[in-house]
């Protein structure tokens, strides 16, 4: 009889090393790439194809993990986390969840969150129920630094370490084209610490021809994703992996997400932030520019990231569309 081994292809993890190699995203299977139907698509009849990349299908229930567990890797190799008792991010709740799970498996006992004050309560919950301590204060990022100092401490620093955006470019965007076979023409995802990205873009764009949207809201009420004001705080040069960069409100983020969620795909309200902002481009591009995003078939094929799920809240839906909007959406 074999012992039982580590098997990607058949999404096993086994030995001493199991859970390491479960919560790493180069070890599992891609997450899922589904295709949105015509009445999701207003685009279809130019020929556009649309997929959500389903990135909260990973262990942790969000796109973080990438990031956060590239950010582990290069710590350990670098020797930074020799001597760390304590992890410090700013986080609104998906990357220190992510971090809470890594920690433990890396020899971190403590993990303290500097969250944003309107963390939504059941986010928040469970983040406490993994034993992270969330402290609320102004200056997150800079309170992170601060404390990351400490002797003992380490701060990621998802706003401006490479490591953010290295864990997408070698991840995501090989997983894109394999997915796609290589006829990916345009990535489009919200912007937040610009991790993905900037570092999908990197890797798109330095094999093929590929269109990069970045998505912002116009106010501060979609979670995950910053504003143009609010970006001013991070570091990361997102700013020159985007081909465009539309602006949406949080109405139609949570009414795309909504009609995401009624058709299978739970998708959060950042994702369909993205997919909203894919639809305005798209729908204000002209026939020569939309050409010229065709790939040798002769179709857009589009890719929206979704990185995190409805779950965590539910809560804000009704706070955001009208009964008539929310019955609409589901239709």
């Amino acid at each position: 009889m074999t012992t039982l081994k580590t098997s990607t292809a058949l999404n096993l993890y086994a030995g001493p090393e199991a859970l390491l190699d479960y919560l790493d995203p180069a070890k599992q299977p891609p997450t899922p790439l589904v295709e949105l139907p015509p009445e999701l698509n207003p685009e279809h009849r130019e020929g556009v194809r649309v997929f959500a990349k389903l990135l909260f299908m990973t262990p942790v229930f969000n796109s973080k993990l990438i990031a956060a567990r590239n950010l582990f890797d290069e710590a350990r190799i670098d020797g930074r986390l020799e001597g760390v008792h304590t992890l410090v991010e700013n986080s609104s709740g998906n990357k220190i969840l992510a971090d809470a799970l890594l920690a433990r498996l890396f020899g971190i006992k403590n993990v303290v969150a500097i969250v944003p004050h309107d963390i939504p309560p059941d986010k928040q919950a469970l983040l406490e129920l993994f034993g992270v301590k969330c402290r609320k204060e102004l200056g997150g990022i800079a309170k992170a630094r601060e404390l990351g100092a400490e002797s003992g401490h380490w701060n990621p620093d998802q706003y401006a370490n490479q490591g953010n955006p290295r864990g997408f470019q070698y991840l995501l965007g090989r997983q894109l084209m394999y997915q796609t076979d290589s006829q990916l023409t345009v990535f489009c995802a919200g912007i937040g610490t610009g991790g993905t990205m900037l570092g999908t873009s990197r890797y798109l764009k330095g094999r093929h021809k590929v269109t990069t949207i970045g998505v912002i809201p116009s106010t501060n009420d979609v979670p995950g994703v910053r504003t143009k004001e609010r970006l001013k705080e991070v570091d990361q040069p997102w700013a020159g992996a985007v081909d465009a960069l539309p602006v949406v409100e949080a109405t139609d983020a949570y009414y795309r997400s909504l009609q995401l969620c009624s058709r299978g795909i739970l998708a959060g309200p950042s994702s369909g932030m993205a997919l909203e902002g894919l639809y305005r481009h798209l729908g204000c591009t002209s026939h020569a520019e939309l050409n010229r995003m065709r790939n040798a078939n002769g179709e857009v094929v589009a890719v929206v990231a979704c990185p995190d799920s409805c779950l965590l809240y539910l809560g804000k839906y009704s706070t955001r569309l009208s009964a008539e909007q929310m019955v609409e959406a589901i239709a």
